[in-house]
């Protein structure tokens, strides 16, 4: 899949991506180590603000995608970024004033309140303006400037923490959603030039009314568990594997900084081979088995004694996650109403969020009850895995079930 083919929309989205995810990522990957380390606050109060803003975002996932659907993909999208910019600049403005954590956590639930405005809706736009044949290059490039912006941010967070305060490098991460903002402001918009809007609802009925009607579908029932299951899997990932590395096996912050840095180089070069991967065997085949390979990732975890088992465990993973990713967003385009495209994002985003802010807390209890037992707690984790496995492999069967039989000749 060349770039001309592509619709420019996507190119476009894809880099306003990568300009908002370095600009958050320049802040976000600190902000744990500012409130426990810096400000003494207890690590436990950090998790329930992370747990409380994670639900958050996994509301308005639901009633972002649905609105979406009525009003059109871009306002949503680039108001989104706007009012978060702003947002963002105020809580930096906090941390200079070394503000109350009640006030820095209301902050934080309110951006990843906004982050969920932004997410499934964006996807939507990118499902709706390209091709079938296209969608899984689309989505893999919209991963690609995710994955761009993960490898620039933090590292220049952290250069910049160390000739600048702290709370002031928040304004250069504003500066960044204002910069994703008006790269959006170009994005012609498909849904509200090309369909009819949705029926209204409201209130907290959106959210009950898109889960309704998922759920009585029995392939979106198993989209819905699958995706919640991978969250809950793969989190584990940003979450439990850097505990685990520093307490159990004792390797320093900085190896684990190079074990995600790889992770991150490894999706920008095999994100272009895994969509030729998907691209020759199918999204049916793919989705199972990059699930499986998952499975196997985290297995390995357990088997590490050092830097150079967690390594091997991250390419693994690395390697199933460039399939999965872009299989598993094409996959719910392919599904969707085109007319409850955004609803159906939404739903499945909902799903999502719900797993990562479940995640931390599940790991934490393995690892206070068997983490000096470390194959079984990975292999513990790794069950997930096979759960997430199943569930898509019958989403597969349930898809192939569906379709019209082939009309003869």
């Amino acid at each position: 899949m060349t770039k001309s083919r592509l619709d420019p929309r996507i190119w476009r989205m894809a880099f306003a991506r990568a300009v908002n995810t370095m600009g958050l990522s320049l802040v976000m990957s600190f902000l744990g180590i500012y409130v426990v380390e810096t400000r003494g606050y207890p690590a436990w109060s950090y998790g329930v603000i992370a747990l409380v803003a994670n639900l958050g975002q996994s509301m308005s996932n639901a009633w972002a995608g649905n609105l979406s659907d009525r009003i059109g993909r871009r306002p949503l999208i680039t108001a989104a970024l706007f009012v978060r910019a702003g947002f963002i600049a105020l809580l930096g403005t906090q941390v200079l004033l070394d503000a109350p954590l009640w006030t820095l956590g209301a902050n934080m639930v309110v951006t990843s309140t906004l982050r969920g405005c932004f997410e499934p809706v964006a996807y939507a736009l990118v499902a709706d303006v390209a091709r079938d044949d296209q969608r899984v290059a689309a989505f893999g490039i919209q991963r690609m400037g995710t994955n761009v912006g993960w490898a620039v941010g933090p590292a220049l967070g952290g250069v910049l923490t160390l000739v600048i305060p702290y709370g002031a490098v928040f304004y250069f991460a504003a500066a960044g959603l204002v910069a994703a903002g008006f790269v959006t402001l170009g994005v012609e918009d498909p849904a509200r030039a090309t369909r009819p809007a949705a029926p209204p609802s409201r209130g907290s009925s959106e959210l009950l009314t898109a889960l309704d009607e998922a759920l009585a579908d029995r392939a979106m029932q198993m989209m819905l568990l699958g995706t919640f299951l991978c969250a809950l899997l793969e989190t584990q990932m940003f979450s439990t594997f850097s505990i685990y590395m520093t307490e159990k096996l004792h390797l320093t912050k900085a190896d684990v900084g190079l074990l995600y840095t790889c992770n991150g180089i490894g999706v920008l070069i095999l994100q272009v081979p895994a969509l030729g991967l998907i691209r020759r065997f199918g999204i049916r085949t793919m989705l199972p088995w990059s699930s499986f390979v998952d499975t196997l990732g985290f297995a390995l975890v357990g088997l590490a004694a050092g830097f150079a088992g967690g390594a091997l465990a991250i390419v693994v993973l690395t390697c199933a996650e460039v399939v999965f990713d872009p299989a598993q967003q094409a996959a719910i385009a392919e599904v969707a109403d085109p007319a409850r495209r955004g609803r159906v994002f939404g739903v499945v985003g909902f799903a999502q969020m719900v797993g990562i802010a479940a995640a931390p807390l599940l790991g934490g209890v393995l690892i206070d009850a068997i983490g000096d037992h470390h194959v079984a707690m990975w292999l513990a984790i790794a069950a997930i895995g096979g759960g997430q496995t199943a569930c898509f492999a019958a989403f597969v069967r349930r898809r192939v079930q569906a379709a019209p039989p082939p009309r003869a000749a």
